[in-house]
């Protein structure tokens, strides 16, 4: 838990999980955003039968037994989006990655860790959709591109105004 504190979710937070097998991250995710949603993703059945027997009383948490890449979300619903270990089994990386910055809220991020996929690859598959903007106990944090733009262009376009 004090991992996801340290990346910072809140109470309120809407998260998905891709990948959350038999839920290591899932039920500290969802301790931590009791007031919100923790959408946990993954294909493997028997995982996710196992965590619904540890996670019955939560309202918190919703399972979903699909790929990755097929993940349906309302586009810009999520606050945070958290793929560990994971997008190396994807048969379309590439893709899974832009349509996740699509769920992503303006302010929101993408954290992610691979051994076998560097942080650098995620920025070129997601072909200018996401931007790494820090690390976090060396878990690289990306930003969906157009909202930092957004963040850069506002208090650009208000000094103007001002100096007007």
């Amino acid at each position: 838990m004090d991992l996801f504190t340290e990346l910072g979710v809140k109470s309120d937070d809407r998260l998905l999980e891709i990948g959350c097998a038999i839920g290591y991250h899932t039920l500290a995710l969802a301790e931590l955003a009791q007031e919100g949603m923790v959408y946990a993703v993954d294909i493997w059945e028997e995982g996710l039968r196992f965590l619904r027997s540890r996670t019955k009383s939560r309202r918190n948490i919703a399972l979903i037994c699909c790929s990755a890449e097929d993940v349906k979300i309302p586009l810009g619903s999520l606050d945070k989006v958290f793929c560990f270990d994971t997008l190396h089994e994807l048969a379309d990386p590439q893709g899974a990655l832009r349509r996740w910055a699509g769920f992503l809220k303006e302010g929101g991020r993408l954290y992610f860790k691979d051994p076998e996929i560097p942080p650098e690859q995620v920025e070129r598959w997601s072909e200018g959709e996401l931007e790494e903007v820090e690390r976090v106990l060396g878990i690289p944090v990306f930003a969906p591109w157009k909202a930092r733009r957004r963040a850069i262009e506002i208090p650009y376009k208000r000094r103007r105004e001002v100096n007007q």
